[in-house]
């Protein structure tokens, strides 16, 4: 049986030999990890590793596909303590999954958006967050730190539907839209698909500025991106951690010849 990867005393997110099947697939097994409050953290790996299931079972969303027969047939052992939550491997109360909702947000690579303005999406989005002084769409991105020509830029995009923006342009606005929430656990699932370079160092800035007690979990294929903005990377491979280290030393001096094979683009990953 393997050592848990625990870099932490006091960690807001924490798997003890997590294992999850779906049928007779385990797309997670064994996991033992822990990630400290205001951390950033990579988590990458071949496609089918995992990435992106660790992110759902972390958000809690695992609960929210609406097929019943799939959901019956989850199977989960181990343990997990998301924000000092002890989950079972059953599917929590609504008033615990409605807490952990609260304080955690996730941005995937397609975004969900309502078939109104961006404008009114970002107020829908303060008030279910239960935000009482609701700010209208110029006030809020007046308040990020950005230049003002990207102000004028993203404020030009107030009153376009969703489907009218361009899928860039999207995506930094719903990872502001999840800024604004302030959450304590933001998960980032290959959340700036197709960002030119300038767009992209743009918006992790911001998430880096905006985010200074938030806890940052990062699933990427972009190994740039993971090497800039993370203190830590775990790799993972069919679904199970094959290393966790600091990200300077996973970049530099990988402790497995997976992570170095994977790092160089070989093929025997």
């Amino acid at each position: 049986m393997k050592e848990p990867f625990n870099n932490v005393t006091n960690p807001v997110i924490s798997f003890e030999k997590y294992s999850l099947s779906v049928g007779f697939i385990s797309p997670i097994r064994d996991l033992s990890f822990s990630i400290n409050e205001g951390e950033s953290v990579a988590i990458i790996g071949p496609a089918g590793s995992g990435k992106s299931m660790v992110l759902s079972v972390i958000a809690q969303f695992i609960w929210e596909m609406d097929n019943n027969l799939l959901l019956s047939s989850f199977k989960q052992s181990g343990d997990i303590k998301i924000l000092g939550i002890q989950l079972s491997g059953k599917k929590p109360s609504n008033d615990i999954l409605k807490k952990i909702y609260s304080q955690i947000a996730l941005v995937s690579e397609k975004s969900a958006w309502l078939p109104v303005s961006i404008a009114e999406n970002f107020a829908l989005s303060q008030s279910l967050a239960g935000i009482k002084d609701v700010l209208a769409f110029h006030e809020l991105i007046d308040t990020l730190p950005i230049s003002q020509h990207n102000k004028a830029l993203i404020d030009s995009l107030a009153e376009l539907l969703p489907s009218q923006v361009e899928l860039p342009f999207l995506q930094q606005l719903a990872i502001i839209r999840a800024l604004i929430r302030k959450p304590k656990i933001f998960l980032l699932d290959d959340a700036f698909l197709r960002m030119d370079p300038v767009m992209l160092k743009q918006t992790e800035n911001l998430v880096l500025n905006m985010s200074e007690k938030t806890t940052l979990v990062w699933a990427t294929n972009d190994l740039y991106q993971a090497s800039r903005v993370t203190d830590w990377t775990l790799f993972m491979r069919h679904g199970t951690i094959v290393e966790y280290t600091q990200t300077a030393q996973f970049f530099t001096t990988p402790t497995t010849q997976e992570a170095e094979n994977f790092i160089a683009g070989r093929d025997d990953v």
